[in-house]
């Protein structure tokens, strides 16, 4: 899940405001700067003051947060180099399936590579009621003397995680959802990050899976911001998700606090904001790498990521007495608030982008109606540069964002597809509003965001 950014785009010759959404860990786009000032002179926005005063507090926030991560990131130490064997504990990965046929056996036989010892590593993969090959291809794997298979009627990855709970003793217990990949070197990794900090969780880097279209590009790009952003709200201890994909717990403290809860599809977000609420600390292993299959198609983002966003925005409510309580640190005074703020920042820059798009479709079909139509092309200036301070802020959080991507790659040692950031600078902003829009839309009636 997961920080998030939005982008929407410039219209005009303005230069583009960018506005950041940390909710589930990516950059949201950029609105005109003189969108809001045109749409006000037209008379659809009552007042340029009062606009440009909400565009210069957001983008301020905005600038504020992404100066504040980066600041926490370089003050982080550095990573534990290593645990020598014999301290090594006893772990055991749970892999929750439903319907999980075609990428289920790729993700066993990946946790079967991890560089740990045999004696030591315990999988157990739980059926979860699935309707499709699921159960026969875990069948399969039921010889295999590291992996227990376990079998319930469907009650969401909550229950098949605590069924798990009960089939181990081991000292760390992980998740692994069925539609990702380890590195060999991973667990090793999260382990000398539990070694080295005593912390009771430890979240991985994760990194889209071979990206084959456009949209998985974009995601790829996404994520390699992801992976800053998961370090940077470790090192201010302010982590709010615990991501699926090969998060690792200790067990008595997830015994402690009751185990997993169903919590809107978010099962990830509310544990971690539990075990914040309790005191414990959550860390980031950025070398401990994870492959995750990411949504091929518009329609299966946009149902993943209005998940997300609804289910961030509901366990947020549910733990409001975070949110600017000075005894929770960054995580209460400045994570949680600023999540909750990007959401609505973007809502905000993309329905000025359409009362800017409406005015401008209306003052040109008047024209049309008036003086008929002209094939005239305005030509941009090909070297005008916007410097207002509006601009320059805007080019600085641009700036700020691509480079804090570009950290993330380093950090988790990943490739990226050459177009993955031009498009994702370039298309993004015209996705994320609308599972943004989706998401708060269900909260605000209540309607559970569907799992597929």
């Amino acid at each position: 899940m997961t920080a998030l950014s939005t982008t929407l785009r410039a219209r005009h010759a303005g230069a583009p405001l960018p506005f950041n959404c940390i909710s589930c860990g990516s950059t949201v786009g950029f609105i005109d700067s003189k969108t809001v000032e045109k749409s006000a002179i037209s008379g659809i926005i009552p007042s340029v003051e009062i606009t440009t005063y909400i565009s210069y507090g957001l983008l301020f926030i905005a600038l504020y947060t992404e100066v504040y991560l980066l600041l926490a990131f370089l003050e982080a130490k550095d990573e534990a180099k290593g645990v020598s064997e014999y301290v090594l504990p006893k772990v055991a990965i749970i892999v929750p399936c439903f319907n999980e046929e075609t990428t289920v056996a790729g993700t066993l036989h990946s946790l079967l590579k991890l560089n740990y010892p045999s004696h030591l590593l315990s999988i157990i993969a739980v059926n979860d009621g699935s309707t499709d090959g699921t159960g026969a291809i875990l069948d399969t794997f039921k010889n295999t003397p590291q992996i227990t298979v376990l079998s319930k009627e469907n009650g969401g990855k909550h229950s098949a995680m605590n069924l798990a709970l009960q089939y181990t003793d081991a000292e760390i217990v992980g998740c692994l959802d069925a539609d990702s990949y380890v590195d060999a070197e991973a667990l090793r990794a999260s382990i000398a990050r539990f070694m080295e900090t005593g912390a009771a969780a430890v979240t991985p880097a994760i990194v889209a899976h071979t990206p084959d279209n456009w949209l998985r590009f974009i995601q790829q790009a996404e994520y390699a911001l992801s992976v800053f952003m998961r370090r940077a709200f470790a090192a201010s201890d302010s982590v709010f998700i615990t991501p699926g994909p090969f998060s690792l717990f200790r067990r008595d403290v997830l015994t402690r606090i009751g185990g997993w809860k169903h919590a809107h599809g978010t099962e990830d977000m509310e544990i971690a904001l539990r075990l914040q609420e309790n005191g414990y600390r959550i860390t980031n292993a950025p070398k401990a790498r994870v492959f995750t299959k990411t949504p091929a198609t518009i329609p299966a983002l946009y149902k993943q990521r209005v998940r997300w966003t609804y289910g961030f925005i509901m366990n947020a409510l549910s733990y409001r007495h975070m949110i600017f309580n000075r005894g929770y640190g960054a995580l209460g005074m400045i994570v949680l608030p600023t999540a909750l703020i990007s959401i609505g920042a973007a809502i905000y820059f993309t329905a000025m982008v359409l009362v800017d798009l409406t005015s401008r479709l209306y003052h040109f079909w008047v024209k049309v109606d008036v003086a008929g139509f002209s094939y005239n092309i305005s030509v941009p200036e090909l070297f005008y540069v916007n410097t207002t301070m509006l601009a320059l802020i805007a080019y600085t959080l641009i700036v700020l964002a691509v480079t804090l991507l570009y950290m993330g790659r380093s950090l988790a040692d990943a490739k990226l597809h050459p177009l993955s950031v031009p498009l994702y600078i370039a298309l993004y902003s015209f996705l994320a509003p609308w599972w943004l829009i989706g998401a708060v839309a269900r909260a605000t009636v209540g309607k559970q965001a569907p799992w597929r």
